[in-house]
């Protein structure tokens, strides 16, 4: 597994004076990617040095971890820093000049980075200088658009190891591109008039970090720009090359439990916002979903619909969830007391109809928001475990607002050591295609292509009250998503997939993939390097692994295993036993 060093006590310090520690982040990307580590301190690293590859987030104030590092990588092993040197400038071959809070990466056709499409928008880097034979990809452009020489990646071959930097503080960036900033005011328009969000209504997309003009792009000539590029995303894929090029370095092999069960690439998901609770527009769309051969997620907004069309959407499948109304001009408000009330209602009704229905997910009606994560504080007490406010609400803010198309654990606040919350966010990317002024086909599929090279959830709302200006649209939408091989999952079935990987981990020992998980998992899928194939004709392998093939993934060949596991240690040979253990 790879081998993670960090100071918990300078976090313990930030905590203390009420200011954010982003390094244990990194814990959630790595778990996130599924890819097993150790946490070390510096101390117990140093006791132990373990082989392998070590990623360094924080040291303490030892004069000689440069030497040290230098000494690690020469025998053999290989060295990550992210965001900062921590003094290990002569391991790494490069020089500190300074810190820089926000910028861009310009890659320069870097092989490192070959595909991917976003601006590469961060929060916190270091700038450095490489010496002469150190390999440099990428370079800093700061925010005032000034270009350096800076390099976002540089890697030290070592005979037998390698030392890299990612210069990119990656943990601050995933959080303040996924979370924004607290709403506390309206957010600062788009100048060219298509993201006029500054409409005196609290929302989501008002806590944005992302640029209007560096990070958006248009999905077809002349058309409207919106956020069409993930940068969090990209980021990881670009984390997870790096990782899998200094595991080959020294000669380990990088297990990932992939993102969804069967070698599946991506997932589709269809919520809709009740809005007006109209039964016949609620038929239709229900219609079309029996049409379209999909289930689906229904944000209720109070209060609700009549009882039939409550027993039809339970009895076709579809789930049943809450579209909580804070909106002023509706009379209601942004309060914790009428949240639980309005989703106390909702619960109410289901339980009138003797039907064993939870809700489980929320989105709030005109992704209503307030501060910073309150409201996921306010799920978390209500047992809502999937939130699905976080997008744009004009025509020029919709996409990737939120960075990134895979369901993720918010960051708590510094008052609770920025803890991981219990509850996913599931950013919404469109409504209403091909409505125009919301998302044409085009945009819906250019979004749908995007969340698919990510490997993510495309998720596009569907009002039941635009239904008849949707027509046809919404069918075709759902069938070119399946044409690309997405399966279309509801909202609790994310959840539990979710909830089940994260109990699963794959390590390579001696040879041996090594499985652990809680429960059984049917279609667990492996990646592994193409040169961690199976050996034919194994008998213990046989009996859990369902199929092995070459597939490509993150623009590099990998092996992908389907396999069925018990709950427990299932340990299946690989063909090269030499190979040593990440």
């Amino acid at each position: 597994m790879i081998h993670f060093i960090w100071n918990e006590r300078q976090a313990e310090e930030c905590w203390e004076q009420g200011r954010d520690a982003y390094a244990p982040y990194l814990f959630e990307i790595l778990k996130q990617a599924g890819i097993s580590y150790k946490a070390w301190s510096p101390e117990a690293w140093l006791n132990e040095k373990p082989e392998g590859v070590t990623i360094v987030a924080g040291l303490d104030r030892r004069a000689n971890w440069g030497e040290l590092f230098q000494a690690y990588c020469e025998s053999g092993n290989a060295v990550l820093a992210i965001g900062d040197t921590y003094g290990l400038d002569q391991a790494l071959g490069v020089q500190k000049a300074r810190a820089v809070k926000e910028g861009w990466i310009d890659w320069q056709e870097a092989p490192l980075a070959d595909g991917l499409l976003s601006s590469f928008h961060f929060f916190g880097a270091a700038l450095v200088k490489a010496a002469d034979g150190v390999e440099t990809n990428g370079a800093i452009t700061l925010r005032n658009g000034t270009a350096t020489s800076h390099p976002a990646v540089t890697v030290k071959a070592y005979p037998k190891g390698a030392a890299a930097l990612l210069a990119v503080d990656l943990a601050r960036t995933f959080c303040l591109i996924q979370q924004g900033v607290p709403v506390v005011k309206d957010g600062v328009p788009s100048p060219d008039g298509s993201g006029l969000i500054n409409d005196d209504i609290f929302k989501t997309d008002d806590g944005s970090v992302l640029d209007w003009d560096r990070d958006r792009a248009a999905a077809v000539p002349d058309g409207v720009p919106f956020y069409l590029h993930p940068i969090v995303d990209e980021f990881r894929i670009l984390f997870i090359r790096l990782l899998h090029r200094l595991s080959e370095a020294v000669s380990r092999t990088l297990a990932q439990v992939w993102f969804w069960p069967e070698g599946l690439e991506a997932v589709g998901h269809i919520s809709h916002d009740t809005d007006g609770n109209a039964p016949h527009a609620a038929d239709m769309m229900l219609d079309r979903l029996k049409e379209a051969g999909i289930r689906s997620s229904w944000c209720v907004i109070m209060p609700g619909y009549p009882e039939l069309i409550y027993r039809r959407i339970i009895a076709e499948g579809h789930e049943m969830a809450l579209h909580y109304n804070a909106l002023e001009t509706d009379g209601c408000r942004w309060d914790e007391k009428l949240f639980n009330e309005q989703l106390a209602a909702l619960q109410s009704q289901m339980e009138a109809l003797n039907e064993p229905v939870r809700i489980w997910t929320n989105k709030n009606h005109y992704l209503r928001w307030e501060g910073g994560v309150q409201f996921f504080k306010w799920c978390e007490r209500a047992g809502i475990v999937v939130e699905q406010s976080k997008g744009g609400t004009k025509q020029g803010n919709k996409g990737f607002l939120a960075g990134t198309c895979h369901p993720y654990l918010p960051m708590s606040d510094s008052s609770e050591r920025n803890r991981l919350m219990d509850v996913y966010s599931n950013p919404t990317l469109a409504w209403d295609p091909p409505v125009p002024l919301r998302c044409t086909m085009d945009e819906g599929k250019a979004l749908l292509d995007r969340s698919k090279d990510v490997y993510g959830v495309a998720h596009f709302l569907y009002h039941p009250a635009t239904l008849a200006a949707v027509g046809e649209g919404f069918v075709e939408l759902v069938r070119y998503g399946e044409e690309q091989g997405l399966a279309w999952w509801t909202s609790l079935e994310l959840y539990e997939w979710l909830q089940l990987r994260r109990t699963v981990e794959a390590v390579v020992e001696n040879g041996v993939l090594r499985i652990t998980a809680e429960c059984a998992c049917k279609g667990l899928t492996v990646m592994l390097p193409p040169d961690a194939a199976l050996p034919q004709g194994e008998a213990a392998a046989a009996a859990v692994v369902r199929s092995v093939r070459m597939v490509k993934r993150y623009g590099m060949p990998l092996q992908q295993l389907i396999v069925d596991v018990p709950a427990g240690e299932t340990a299946i040979p690989l063909r090269d036993a030499s190979r040593a253990a990440v």
